[in-house]
């Protein structure tokens, strides 16, 4: 596993008393299996690519310390691709405790056991 990384997208920073300032901190794909760090009270937005007219869906596993504020499809824009084409899965979250937590994600058929793919997403939270 490397090392803990910075937060992807905005960072969470210092206000002018010192108070902390919450920050949006967008993750993807590319952001699994590396230590994310990140603060108290931050939201997180995972993006994922999903083909809803495929059958396949992202579903996720949190831990109690992440907050669930929305999970929706967002399909392509129009005028991007053909009819049906894939859009993304949004799931954002509220980080709720320090330490670190993972969020497990699988991209599967509701009808099928074995998942096409699995993700997880390890963040630490100061």
């Amino acid at each position: 596993m490397q090392g803990t990384r910075p937060a992807a997208g905005p960072r969470s920073r210092t206000g002018s008393e010192g108070e902390h300032v919450v920050a949006l901190v967008q993750l993807s794909a590319q952001d699994a299996e590396r230590p994310t760090e990140l603060h108290r009270g931050d939201t997180v937005e995972l993006r994922l690519p999903e083909s809803a007219t495929t059958g396949y869906r992202w579903r996720w596993w949190l831990p109690e310390a992440l907050r669930m504020i929305a999970d929706e499809h967002v399909p392509a824009a129009v005028g991007t691709g053909a009819p049906g084409a894939a859009g993304e899965r949004r799931l954002a979250f509220d980080v709720t405790t320090t330490g670190q937590h993972e969020l497990r994600a699988e991209l599967a058929r509701p009808w099928e056991g074995q998942a096409r793919q699995a993700l997880t997403f390890v963040l630490r939270a100061l």
